[in-house]
């Protein structure tokens, strides 16, 4: 019988302790109205980002980014928006086959640094097919990102697509 109370109150104090512990690993912290906005505009901007190059949105997809951005993938970079519209613009202007491209974007983590600095880290991927076939992955990778906060809008300042 005094076993079986040990075990009892080992466990209900056990319960207690771990009840009025501050929380600690994955547990989400408590964010500020502004903070919780910031994140928001971060999430819709890296949608924006998606959304406006599947659609060949040269002036859309420039504005994603900071004047003095830096863009580097494949072994290419692009320093400023006149590079990385020259990039677009090629895009845009290149031949559209009979297919159909859209970036699909997961495991979106976003770190703040400071109140207009930001880490942001996603995987990519792009699906593609004919108009009227079936769709399958194309390409597929991870966004490293800095985000930084200019004027009242948040803006991508360094993009790395890492191979």
């Amino acid at each position: 019988m005094l076993h079986k109370f040990s075990f009892v109150f080992v466990l209900t104090l056990t319960t207690i302790v771990v009840g009025i512990s501050p929380q600690t690993g994955f547990a989400a912290e408590t964010m500020s109205d502004t903070r919780a906005k910031d994140y928001a505009e971060i999430q819709t901007l890296i949608v924006k980002y998606a959304h406006v190059y599947d659609s060949r949105d040269v002036e859309g997809y420039v504005s994603v980014f900071a004047e003095d951005a830096q863009f580097t993938f494949g072994g290419n970079t692009l320093n400023g928006r006149a590079d990385i519209r020259e990039f677009i613009t090629e895009v845009a202007n290149s031949p559209v086959p009979e297919i159909k491209s859209y970036h699909s974007i997961s495991n979106t983590l976003i770190e703040f640094v400071s109140d207009t600095e930001a880490h942001h880290v996603s995987y990519w991927q792009i699906v593609s097919g004919p108009v009227d076939g079936a769709f399958t992955v194309n390409n597929m990778g991870v966004y490293e990102d800095v985000i930084v906060k200019q004027n009242g809008q948040w803006l991508i300042q360094k993009r790395n697509i890492p191979q």
